[in-house]
């Protein structure tokens, strides 16, 4: 919000000047109103309201004009270009010597011969416009005199606070409000608004009728009724305080409420009153209804529009923005002024559903103050009747069908002075409550307070005590040195986990990829995966990012994808990342790929394969020390070669699958090798990753290694026979070397060579000892149908 310093003046005595106004902004931003930036707004001098007395065109030009203009005591003669220019005309003139707010500095100069002793300005070269088709011609009604001080009537040395005002201080946004906030903070007299009305017709409330549909989003409608109104400029230095602040300047009496809006934070809307047919009605708009609001745009309106409406249809959206039908226009005798409150959450569905936000819609928005509905109509009834000399009906019209009332909080002392860290006695508490027009007074030891309703963020006692901290102020704490404390951070169990994979497979010479969190529609339709468990997204972005990935591995395939058509060989890739479905809700997923070549050295154009990769998984699962896993070759992922894939288990829940891609797949996709895929559980997969670790001494008794070669079903799965074997106590280790199908086994039997190594902790065994512990791995491999070969 911007905040003019002169204006501010109005109601509080501080001082204008570079060093003034930074302090002053200083202040504002410790008691919580940062101002963001200071604007300087001139300097202007030498320029003077002039008369145009001749204006002859210059010989030898299609455009300057020779002019004498009166310029109040002497009559200067200037040379202007701006084909408006005219005999009679009232004009601003600066003179020799004179500076422009833009800084440049007027000098006499001679123009084709002549000598031109000043310049006509526009309003452009003034800064109250971006672009000016000609000089500025000041209205007659605006009551200047030849010779009269243009900076003094635009208040053209000033400073401009832009100030970041809280969503939950609505009573600081506007002029007054900000002054209140100063006289606080420098303890300094609040001058009142201005507000005497002269009302010589009947009362407002015999001539204008009003019908709330609903209070809940109209707690507060009035209205007051002038006539005799002329519609005119209102005076240049209202014009340039709005002008400012960021507003554009129309007519005296839309100018007069835009000021009090921007004074008192309260919105208040003009309508033409011969317009007007009653009653006046505020109620939700019909769907499909259609309006034509101030900005000559057609609105078709939705049950969410809070609208104001008489017999003939729609005058305003409500707290949003006016209608044609009923706008101030240059004949308009006649005004009906409107002065309400509306609920904030009323007022934002409205100007959403129309798509147009305005001044008055965010303050109404943020929430208004129905007590203040009085004093902004008399404030903007007292301005319309200075700038137009109108009559005024007594009194406003006024629907206020459930009045607010005013919350009563108690404060301790006490208790501000250990949450502030400053001593703080009951007197100055009270002080700086009242400096900030909240009314307090002793009991006993606390204070009792009235909160005012224009000011709904002071609902409990550590609020009361926040405003008495900030306006004494926050720079009067003691400082001290700070005193650091090292806490050494430690990783959840779930970044843990993640970290142990990463660590694991990094180690096994995989390289992790990071992508978005979207599905992947082409390939998650290639591999199979359902759409209709997908979690949708609300108002996507883009097409790509219509829904959360149910799964890795469509990401995984397309980097593969990618990787292969910019020529790249192969590569071993991993991803850890959440994945989403409506049936299961949302969890950590480990998926990754293996294609093309190895690329280890010393291997060649050697290309990744099932055993390798089948490696990688096991020293990944070894690294994790994931005890009691085991295969199934059954219920593979339909996008997984059938007979070259496994689903890894552990007890009765499944942990994940590993195989070779479908050929259907990579034909659909032309991927030009072999790619290996697997996607994991990462929370079953850590489940031992914090298991703490047991370390034994180093053997002190050589081992004794034998070859063992065995017999074994097809169908019995290679780790029950390891496991088998490993359960003597002598054997420390079992390695399978030598795996043999063939005639000589027979069609379901299977040789398996495996390589023994026996140690005992306590002696060197003999060949004897080894012989005993063999005959006890042959005895438990026969109940598993697994004989020894001879």
């Amino acid at each position: 919000m911007k905040v003019s310093c002169r204006w501010m003046a109005d109601h509080v005595d501080i001082d204008i000047n570079e060093g003034a106004t930074a302090k002053l902004a200083e202040r504002l931003t410790f008691a919580g109103l940062e101002v963001e930036g200071i604007d300087r707004v001139g300097p202007l001098s030498g320029a003077v309201v002039g008369r145009v007395i001749t204006a002859e065109p210059m010989p030898d030009s299609d455009h300057l004009s020779l002019c004498t203009v009166d310029v109040g005591g002497e009559v200067a003669d200037i040379v202007c270009g701006a084909p408006n220019v005219v005999a009679g005309a009232l004009v601003p003139v600066i003179l020799p010597g004179g500076v422009l707010p833009g800084g440049l500095e007027i000098e006499k100069r001679k123009l084709r011969g002549h000598v031109s002793d000043g310049m006509i300005c526009s309003k452009a070269e003034f800064e109250l416009e971006e672009k000016s088709e000609g000089i500025w011609i000041f209205d007659e009604g605006l009551g200047l005199s030849v010779g009269d001080d243009v900076a003094a009537l635009l208040e053209h040395d000033d400073y401009v606070f832009d100030i970041k005002v809280p969503s939950n201080r609505p009573d600081c946004a506007s002029i007054y409000g900000i002054a209140r906030e100063v006289a606080a903070l420098l303890d300094l007299p609040l001058r009142p608004i201005e507000t005497e009305i002269d009302e010589t017709l009947p009362p407002t409330s015999k001539r204008v009728r009003i019908e709330i549909e609903d209070p809940a989003d109209t707690p507060r409608y009035a209205a007051r009724l002038m006539e005799g109104v002329t519609i005119g400029e209102a005076p240049l230095r209202m014009q340039h305080r709005l002008i400012k602040v960021g507003m554009r300047p129309l007519s005296n009496v839309v100018d007069a409420t835009n000021y009090v809006m921007l004074e008192l934070g309260h919105p208040l809307h003009p309508f033409d009153a011969d317009l007007v047919s009653e009653p006046i009605v505020i109620q939700r708009a019909r769907a499909g209804e259609m309006f034509q609001t101030l900005d000559d745009v057609d609105r078709r309106l939705t049950p969410e529009v809070l609208m104001i409406a008489d017999q003939q249809g729609g005058l305003a959206l409500a707290g949003v923005m006016g209608g044609q039908r009923s706008e101030i226009r240059p004949e308009t005798t006649r005004v009906l002024l409107e002065a309400a409150t509306f609920f904030g959450y009323t007022i934002r569905k409205s100007s959403r559903s129309v798509g147009l936000r305005s001044e008055a819609s965010q303050r109404f928005e943020r929430g208004i103050d129905p007590d203040g509905v009085p004093l902004a109509a008399a404030r903007a009834t007292h301005l319309i009747q200075q700038l137009t000399g109108c009559r005024v009906h007594r009194g406003i019209a006024d629907a206020y069908p459930v009045p607010s009332e005013s919350r009563n909080l108690r404060l301790r002392p006490e208790r501000a002075s250990l949450l502030l860290g400053f001593n703080l006695d009951q007197q100055t508490c009270i002080d700086i409550l009242t400096r900030l027009q909240i009314e307090a007074e002793a009991d006993g030891d606390a204070v009792s307070v009235i909160v005012p309703a224009s000011r709904p963020d002071l609902a409990r006692e550590v609020d009361l005590i926040e405003e008495v901290g900030r306006v004494h102020g926050y720079d009067r704490l003691d400082s001290s040195s700070p005193r650091p404390t090292l806490i050494v951070g430690k990783r959840d169990r779930i970044e843990r986990d993640k970290l142990a994979i990463r660590d694991a497979l990094c180690g096994l010479g995989m390289i992790e990829v990071v992508s978005d969190g979207f599905d992947k529609c082409a390939w998650r339709e290639a591999l199979g995966l359902p759409e209709t468990d997908l979690v949708t997204t609300v108002n996507p972005m883009t097409v790509g990012q219509s829904a959360l990935r149910s799964s890795l591995l469509p990401t995984i395939l397309e980097i593969v994808d990618h990787n292969l058509r910019q020529g790249v060989d192969g590569g071993m890739i991993y991803e850890i990342g959440r994945v989403f479905s409506r049936s299961e809700g949302e969890c950590d997923s480990l998926a990754g790929a293996f294609f093309g070549r190895t690329g280890i050295p010393l291997r060649g154009k050697e290309m990744v394969s099932l055993p390798m990769a089948r490696g990688i998984l096991d020293g990944l699962f070894k690294a994790l020390r994931l005890d009691g896993l085991r295969t199934a070759s059954d219920n593979l992922p339909p996008y997984l070669h059938p007979g070259r894939g496994v689903r890894f288990l552990r007890g009765g829940d499944v942990l994940g699958h590993f195989g070779e891609l479908a050929p259907a797949v990579l034909g659909q996709f032309a991927l030009p090798t072999t790619v290996l895929l697997f996607e994991l559980d990462v929370s079953g997969l850590a489940v031992n990753a914090e298991a703490s670790v047991r370390y034994a001494p180093l053997p002190q008794f050589p081992a004794s290694k034998r070859d063992l070669s065995v017999l074994a079903p097809q169908a019995l799965p290679e780790e029950t026979i390891r496991a088998a074997i490993g359960e003597a106590p002598e054997v420390e280790s079992v390695l399978l070397y030598d795996l043999y199908r063939g005639e000589q086994t027979g069609g379901e039997r299977v040789s398996l060579t495996y390589e023994l190594c026996f140690r005992a902790a306590d002696r060197t065994l003999t060949d004897a000892d080894v012989d005993r512990a063999v005959e006890a791995i042959d005895k438990q491999l026969t109940t598993l149908d697994v004989h020894i070969r001879s």
